[in-house]
């Protein structure tokens, strides 16, 4: 959702608006050497749903795309689904991106946390401070935000993405 993070590879990108996509959840996976802890991945869950933000690119730009999301070393897999544009209350059929290796259980839940959430599952804090600044920023529901910043994070921090991405502002529950 954070411009300063997709127009690193994708600098033509257009932001359209936030959207919902439903019958799918937000987790978390497996682990990332380049962000310290465990990635973003929308699961099909129904009654479940999950925010994001609609981008505009350039059918020219969606290897750097798919590079930026590691889809050639297997770590995603590209998928079109319709997302319900907040602009326009309408559907737009979207590329989003799931993990390979989707997680099976749920332990993230939008009502009440579980005591305990394996480590596994659990964004470092600049993974979570930048799915907090692109809600903000796309203008994403204040309720939805808010339970971004109270995910159990693994405390770990990436120095060169917190400045690049210009996070030191971003405030985590």
């Amino acid at each position: 959702m954070l411009a300063r993070r997709i127009h690193i590879q994708n600098p033509t990108a257009k932001r359209i608006g936030a959207g919902k996509l439903e019958n799918y959840r937000l987790d978390f996976h497996t682990g990332s050497k380049n962000w310290l802890g465990a990635p973003a991945t929308i699961v099909p869950t129904a009654g479940a749903h999950v925010y994001g933000a609609i981008w505009e690119i350039d059918m020219c730009n969606l290897k750097d795309l798919d590079d930026q999301e590691s889809v050639p070393d297997g770590v995603y897999i590209p998928i079109s689904v319709p997302v319900l544009s907040l602009t326009s209350n309408t559907d737009i059929i979207c590329r989003a991106y799931h993990l390979t290796n989707q997680p099976l259980s749920e332990v993230h839940g939008q009502s009440v946390p579980p005591p305990s959430i394996p480590l596994d599952r659990q964004p470092s804090q600049t993974y979570l401070k930048v799915l907090v600044k692109g809600a903000l920023e796309t203008g994403i529901p204040e309720e939805y935000v808010k339970w971004l910043r109270g995910l159990k994070h693994n405390g770990n921090q990436v120095a060169t993405m917190e400045e690049k991405l210009q996070l030191d502002q971003v405030k985590l529950s």
